[in-house]
């Protein structure tokens, strides 16, 4: 038995090259290392209470490893144990997690990384312990609708994780389209409350809140069957785009998360906590400073935030999503399809203001438009041309999401050092001289009639005329 005052760690990977270069990695930080290519001898290494740390792969020759920790953390209840997968899906973390893992990390992975996660574990007092059920269900969230293997989905996947089992407040936010409300729904359903309602309330529903009326006015606003306040224990409470809340209704939701079930309904102590999920797709805290959004409130709500990545931020999962939405297809339908490696690219070019349902939508008309199994490429092309004029109409009808736009790709590469003078002068005049030239030319070149339109004086209108060198054509009415 080696000397429990050397930090010693278990490797366990399938591949020997990993193995290889994890063991490397950590014997020249210091750290005494023995590896494994299976599940058996992971369980001999451990057995001989040979390490601090176990570093595993899930994925095992002979077992899941995963169905391994409880054992292995009831014989060694001060082993740290981290897991990492390729398998990177939102069930595998949130297994990880459950099943009583220090630490889950997705592949690949930076060597350095694991070694700070490594240091880590000596220093923290963190000991989970796996739940009490073990059998945690390979279900849809093994292969969606929750799919990504980007770094940001990865990150969002440890947070999910963490707060499956918990009652806190979650606060997701992100663009339209990029899956908030099936976020909740999968933390929801990943919990030990699946069997819990799932409730979607409007916020109409807090236009009133009477105690005596509560119950009858959930069933009104959600389509759920609530037969009884019991069914409501430990439920979990959706509420969309929670910044358009008027201050009633700010305030009705406040008394609501305040008071809890129990205090609504005291003869019914023994009711668990309703969990609440609310969701935005703007910057909450810029209304907060604004005196938009109480502040009591929002940190009510603000307990756990989650910040959805819009789809061109995370291109890598287009691949994965498409193939998830032509899985879908193909179960409903019984009708194969695929995309070609153009398409696919021709997909990861775009730049998908819709997000992630825009995607599922344009997939959805590939699949009804195409007459063969492999959907052509000229098929693509035409569909998300079609997109791409909607795309145009949308930024005309919100001219202040068009100009953001036009911003976040002047200052993409953005050098603060150089010398710039007169920006604002020089954005001003993009959107004056255009404003200025539409509406000379709507009134024919009349300039009394244009500057009454834009709010100027004729002299006014005149210099600016001069400023920007338009062309004033007169035209009579045809």
């Amino acid at each position: 038995m080696e000397s429990k005052n050397v930090k010693n760690i278990i490797v366990v990977d399938d591949d020997r090259s990993i193995r290889v270069v994890i063991s490397t990695a950590l014997t020249r930080a210091g750290y005494n290392v023995k590896s494994s290519g299976t599940a058996a001898g992971m369980w001999r290494l451990v057995e001989s209470d040979f390490a601090d740390v176990l570093i595993t792969d899930v994925g095992l020759p002979d077992g899941d490893a995963l169905d391994i920790l409880p054992k292995l953390q009831k014989n060694n209840p001060n082993l740290k144990i981290i897991v990492m997968s390729a398998r990177t899906t939102l069930l595998t973390a949130v297994r990880a997690e459950k099943k009583g893992a220090f630490e889950y990390l997705p592949k690949p992975f930076d060597l350095d990384e694991l070694l700070n996660l490594v240091s880590s574990t000596f220093f923290s007092s963190k000991t989970n312990k796996p739940e009490s059920s073990n059998q945690i269900a390979k279900n849809i969230y093994d292969s969606g609708p929750v799919v990504g293997k980007s770094m940001a989905m990865q990150e969002i996947y440890k947070i999910i994780s963490r707060i499956v089992n918990t009652n806190f407040s979650v606060l997701i936010s992100g663009e339209s389209g990029t899956g908030k409300k099936l976020i909740a729904k999968s933390i929801h359903d990943l919990s030990s409350n699946t069997n819990n309602q799932f409730i979607n309330l409007d916020s109409k529903f807090f236009d009133d809140y009477s105690y005596h009326s509560l119950f009858d006015r959930i069933n009104n606003f959600t389509s759920n069957e609530i037969k009884n306040i019991n069914d409501l224990s430990g439920s979990s409470i959706f509420i969309k785009d929670i910044t358009e809340l008027s201050d009633i209704q700010q305030k009705n939701l406040l008394n609501f998360i305040e008071n809890g079930l129990s205090q609504i309904f005291p003869e019914n102590s023994n009711l668990e906590k309703t969990r609440i999920f609310v969701s935005t797709k703007k910057n909450i805290l810029n209304d907060v400073e604004k005196g938009l959004f109480r502040e009591d409130l929002y940190y009510r709500l603000n307990v756990v935030p989650i910040k959805l990545p819009s789809l061109k931020d995370r291109f890598e999962d287009i691949t994965d999503l498409t193939s998830s939405f032509l899985n879908r297809n193909y179960k409903n339908k019984n009708i194969k399809r695929s995309i070609s490696y153009e398409g696919l690219n021709s997909l990861k070019e775009y730049s998908w203001p819709g997000n992630v349902r825009e995607l599922e939508n344009v997939v959805e008309r590939l699949c009804l438009l195409s007459s063969t199994e492999d959907i052509p490429l000229t098929l693509v092309k035409e569909v998300l041309s079609e997109d791409r004029f909607d795309e145009g109409n949308k930024y005309e009808e919100n001219l202040e999401l068009y100009f953001k736009n036009y911003l976040k790709k002047y200052f993409k590469d953005f050098d603060e050092n150089l010398s710039l003078n007169n920006l604002h002068s020089n954005f001003i005049s993009k959107i004056e001289k255009p404003l200025i030239e539409t509406t000379l030319n709507l009134f024919r070149g009349n300039q009394i009639k244009a500057s009454k339109c834009l709010g100027f004086n004729r002299n006014t209108l005149r210099s600016k005329i001069n400023l920007y060198g338009i062309e004033v054509v007169k035209k009579r009415k045809p």
